[in-house]
C-alpha cells in the first residue's frame, strides 16, 4: 500500500473523501520525496538507521520485510490532513500539508537517535547470545515479558537455573532491550528453555507472573480497524477557540491531558504537542521512571526526552483522594484525555469514558491499549515484543527460511503511538464537525495488523544490505528503467543478472557507490554504522531537532501552508 492509499483508506472511516490529493475538498496532502531523487522503502529504512538497529543483535544491518517507512508516512499524512481540517473548522487558515519522505522512517528510531547523540551509556555491557524469543523442547519459539526482577529469578529457578552469575547477569540486558535495540544473555538461558516443552514453560511462567507468548507464523484474523470511535451522548458542545497560532500549529489552544508511560502513549502526546496542542503530562511523585533512566542526555533520560520534549509535566499521586480529585479537575477541562492504563484501571479510579464525559461532554477520551481488537489476549502484559510474537510480525519481517522472531526495533510501540495520535485527531475532527465529544480506542495489536498489511514483495538478491569492501550498501532498482541504469553504472550489460550486479557492487566501498549511484538515477545509501551520524546527513536536514540542548530527536514531520 502506498502512503497516499493509506490516507484515503483511513479517512474513509470518517466519511472523508480524498480526490487527487485534496482531502474533503479543502486540504491538499502531499508526501514529498527527498530532493532530487525519490527513495524507495529499502533506502529509507537504511538511511534512517532502521536496518542498523534491526541487525544489531546479529552483528550486521538487516532489512525489514514490512514497509514501515511507507506506512508511517501514510499515518503522518493522515494526521496532517485531519489537523488541517480541524484547524479550518476552528477558523485557522490551513490549505495544505506536506510530509517529507524520510520523516516516517525516523519515527522508528526516535529514542535510539536520542541515545546515540546524548552521550550517555547503558549500565551494563552486552555479552552472550541473543535473548528471547527462545525455542522450546517441542520446537516452538516463545517470547517472554517480565516486569519485576524477583519474578524473573523465580521463573528461571523453575526452569532449573539460579544464581547471580547467570540469571542475575541477564536481568539488566533484558530490561533495557527496548532501549538498547539488542539483548544478550548467558547461553544457559536458551539452553534451559530448550529442555522444556512450551506447556512446561507456560506452567512455570503462570506461577511467577511472567508472560510467555508463542511466536505465530501468520497474523491473526479479524483485526481490521486501526482505531474505533464512539460518540458520547447527544450533547452539542462548543469547541475551544484557537489561541495564537501559526500555520504549523493547527491545534493551537487545545488542551491534552496525558496519563501514559513507556512509548505508545507518550509518542501520541508528543505528536499532538508538535501540532500545537498544550500537552500536560501527568506523572507519579518523583516523575516518570524514564526521566531518570540511563542512558542520560543532560539531566534527563535520553529516551524520555525523545517522547516528552515540550510537554508541561505535573506530578500527581492519584492513588489518594486528593490526587485523584486533582486529576479529575484536569480531565474536566481537557479537550483530550489520553491514557494507557491496564484494563479496568480507569473504571476503578472513576475516570472511565462515561464518568469523564459526565463532567466534560466535549472531551475526546482516548484509550491507547495493548490488546483492544481481540477477544482473547494471550497475556495481560502487552509489551512490544509479545505483541509482535502474537501478531506474527517476525515471519513478515524476516526473509524466507529465517526464524520468525520479532525485531528489537520497537516497531509496534511506535506504530501504536502513531495510530493513537491519528485516533485523537479523528476524535477532534468528529467533535468539531458534529459538536459531540467521543470515546476513541487504539491498541498495539491494531498497530501490528496495520503494519502486517504492508508486507513487502518476495526478497531478491539485491533486497538486503550488501556487504562491500567497506561497510554495507542498500540500492533500490525495483523497476526496469532503474535496473538498467544500475547495470550501466556498474559497467555491466543490460542483460547482466542480479547476482552479477551484486558481485560488482560488493567489490568497492559502500560510500563510493552511495556517492556514485544517485546521480546516475539509482537510489542508494551506505547503511550508517552509528545513528549519531544521522544529523549530518543532508537528506535529513530540517527533519531533526535538538531536545533540551542535549540530544537529537525527530522534529515535526509536517509543514502546513495557508
Amino acid at each position: 500500500m502506498e502512503a497516499t492509499e493509506l490516507v484515503a483508506d483511513h479517512l474513509a472511516r470518517l466519511g472523508v473523501g480524498v480526490q487527487d490529493g485534496l482531502v474533503d475538498g479543502r486540504v491538499r496532502v502531499r508526501v514529498d520525496p527527498p530532493p532530487d531523487l525519490p527513495e524507495p522503502e529499502a533506502v529509507a529504512q537504511a538511511r534512517a538507521g532502521l536496518m542498523t538497529i534491526h541487525g544489531r543483535e546479529a552483528g550486521a544491518p538487516r532489512r525489514l520485510g514490512l514497509d514501515l517507512a511507507t506506512v508511517a508516512n501514510g499515518i503522518l499524512a493522515t494526521q496532517g490532513a485531519l489537523a488541517g481540517l480541524i484547524g479550518g473548522l476552528r477558523g485557522l487558515p490551513v490549505g495544505g500539508v506536506t510530509v517529507r519522505g524520510p520523516a516516517g522512517a525516523l519515527q522508528f528510531v526516535r529514542h535510539q537517535l536520542a541515545i546515540a547523540t546524548g552521550g550517555g551509556a547503558f549500565p551494563f555491557r552486552p555479552a552472550g547470545v541473543p535473548g528471547p524469543p527462545f525455542r522450546t523442547a517441542d520446537g516452538v519459539w516463545a517470547e517472554i515479558e517480565v516486569l519485576a526482577g524477583d519474578d524473573w529469578a523465580a521463573f528461571w529457578r523453575r526452569l532449573g537455573l539460579d544464581g547471580a552469575s547467570v540469571v542475575g547477569a541477564a536481568w539488566l540486558p533484558f530490561v533495557y532491550r527496548y532501549l538498547a535495540g539488542e539483548c544478550r544473555v548467558p547461553p544457559e538461558l536458551p539452553a534451559a528453555f530448550a529442555r522444556h516443552t512450551l506447556a512446561e514453560v507456560r506452567t512455570a511462567a503462570a506461577a511467577c507472573g511472567v508472560a510467555v507468548v508463542a511466536v505465530r507464523v501468520t497474523p491473526p484474523s479479524g483485526v481490521t480497524e486501526p482505531w474505533t470511535l464512539h460518540p458520547h451522548a447527544a450533547v452539542t458542545v462548543a469547541g475551544r477557540a484557537p489561541g495564537p497560532s501559526s500555520p504549523d500549529a493547527p491545534l493551537s489552544g487545545l488542551r491534552v491531558v496525558e496519563v501514559t508511560s513507556r512509548l505508545q502513549g507518550p509518542l501520541a502526546g508528543r505528536l499532538l504537542r508538535q501540532l500545537g496542542a498544550e500537552v500536560t503530562k501527568v506523572e507519579p511523585p518523583g516523575g516518570d521512571f524514564g526521566r531518570h533512566s540511563p542512558p542520560m542526555a543532560g539531566e534527563s533520560g535520553a529516551a524520555y526526552l525523545a517522547y516528552n520534549e515540550g510537554k508541561r509535566v505535573v506530578e500527581i499521586d492519584y492513588k489518594n483522594a486528593a490526587g485523584l480529585a486533582e486529576l479529575g479537575e484536569l480531565a474536566s477541562d481537557a479537550d483530550v484525555f489520553l491514557h494507557n492504563w491496564r484494563p479496568g484501571r480507569a473504571e476503578a479510579l472513576g475516570l472511565d469514558a462515561a464518568a469523564v464525559a459526565r463532567t466534560n461532554p466535549a472531551v475526546v477520551y482516548a484509550y491507547a491499549s495493548g490488546w483492544d481488537g481481540i477477544t482473547d489476549p494471550p497475556c495481560p502484559i502487552a509489551g512490544d515484543f509479545v505483541v509482535q510474537a502474537y501478531a506474527g510480525s517476525g515471519a513478515l519481517l524476516n526473509p524466507p527460511g529465517a526464524a520468525p522472531v520479532p525485531s528489537r526495533l520497537t516497531l509496534i510501540d511506535v506504530a501504536g503511538g502513531l495510530l493513537a495520535a491519528e485516533a485523537v485527531l479523528a476524535g477532534l475532527f468528529h467533535r468539531e464537525r458534529t459538536g459531540r465529544g467521543c470515546r476513541i480506542g487504539s491498541s498495539l495489536v491494531r498497530a501490528a495488523a496495520t503494519l502486517a498489511a504492508s508486507a513487502a514483495e518476495p526478497w531478491g538478491p539485491l533486497d538486503g544490505p550488501l556487504t562491500t569492501t567497506d561497510g554495507h550498501l542498500v540500492v533500490a532498482a525495483t523497476d526496469p528503467a532503474t535496473a538498467r541504469r544500475l547495470r550501466a553504472a556498474c559497467g555491466l550489460s543490460a542483460t547482466a543478472t542480479d547476482a552479477e550486479v551484486r558481485g560488482r557492487l560488493c567489490r568497492s566501498p559502500a560510500a563510493q557507490w552511495a556517492e556514485r549511484l544517485p546521480p546516475a538515477g539509482v537510489p542508494a545509501v551506505a547503511v550508517p554504522v552509528d545513528l549519531a551520524a544521522l544529523p549530518a546527513d543532508p537528506r535529513l536536514a530540517g527533519l531533526l531537532e535538538r531536545a533540551g540542548d542535549a540530544c537529537w530527536i525527530p522534529g515535526a514531520p509536517w509543514s502546513f501552508d495557508a
